[in-house]
């Protein structure tokens, strides 16, 4: 399993827009093969920050969403105006997991 953390800040004010064309443009990318998860956090000490975490199948699953034409003329088109400049992606490999509902 592998995990891709975006961090990115946004423009001062601006994070019930970008919130509400997230959920609206991954709604419409609908199933990314090998995207088992995502979350969108927010961060609690930076109102305009956040973190979108997603948890993929594998390496290869992950670059192919990276390098494909829904993630840069679909998703990051609509995303991208939102952001002030300080945005960064971090690939992590799944060491160890436990689940709890």
């Amino acid at each position: 399993m592998r995990v891709r953390i975006i961090y990115g800040k946004l423009r001062p004010g601006t994070w019930d827009a970008y919130e509400a064309a997230y959920k609206e443009v991954m709604e419409k990318a609908g199933q990314v093969p090998g995207l088992r998860a995502r979350w969108l956090t927010r961060d609690v000490d930076n109102p305009d920050a956040g973190y979108s975490i997603s948890l993929w199948e594998d390496e290869a699953a992950m670059r192919a969403y990276e390098s494909s034409d829904l993630l840069k003329n679909t998703i990051l088109s609509k995303l991208t105006p939102f952001f002030s400049g300080d945005y960064t992606t971090t690939h992590c490999e799944m060491r160890f997991r436990e689940r709890f509902e």
